[in-house]
């Protein structure tokens, strides 16, 4: 049962009113740092939305690190939940959150031919359709220490194909995997980049 998103508050945690001054602003702005991950460092790693990360991004994820899995599902009560993720993390010896969320877009372009393509041609249909797909991914990273963060938004990543009916549902699936595949991989490494 999908019961929603967490948001970046979530997360990161929402300032209570008496602290966002102006003279704290400014204070936290001249001490942040951006936290920057190195191969095989403790990293917990969120989906939102998801019980477990997909598979796709575990695997490019523990190429690189020592990965540890939560829960993405959005608990009925979120205060506290940016502190009490840190301090889970910690326990754990775990240095980083990384959470991420997906978008999966798609647009369809019909080709010429498509009144024509119930005529079958050895077996199979005439592509009548172009399936085109992307996915946006952001993550954001929190040092569990000190609660700095960074938030990293790969490139898109983008396919097209041509499918008739027959095929269609089976190629955008296909499409699909492919594109998650690719655009984790892009995610992680980015977070090597800098």
């Amino acid at each position: 049962m999908y019961r929603g998103e967490l948001s970046e508050f979530d997360i990161l945690g929402a300032a209570p009113a008496g602290e966002a001054t102006q003279a704290n602003i400014v204070k936290a702005l001249e001490a942040a740092t951006a936290p920057t991950l190195k191969r095989g460092d403790k990293l917990v790693l969120i989906q939102s939305g998801a019980m477990v990360p997909d598979n796709d991004m575990m695997d490019a994820a523990q190429l690189c690190f020592s990965v540890a899995p939560f829960s993405g599902v959005p608990p009925a009560e979120k205060s506290g939940l940016a502190a009490s993720l840190r301090l889970r993390a910690a326990q754990g010896g775990y240095r980083y959150i990384l959470c991420y969320w997906g978008v999966l877009e798609s647009a369809q372009e019909d080709k010429e031919g498509k009144v024509v393509s119930w005529i079958p041609i050895a077996g199979s249909f005439v592509p009548d359709q172009k399936e085109q797909m992307r996915i946006r991914l952001k993550g954001i990273l929190v040092d569990v220490a000190t609660g700095n963060w960074k938030m990293l938004t790969p490139e898109a990543q983008s396919d097209a194909r041509f499918n008739s009916g027959k095929t269609r549902v089976e190629e955008d699936q296909k499409l699909v995997l492919a594109l998650k595949a690719k655009g984790y991989k892009s995610l992680v490494a980015d977070l090597l980049s800098e």
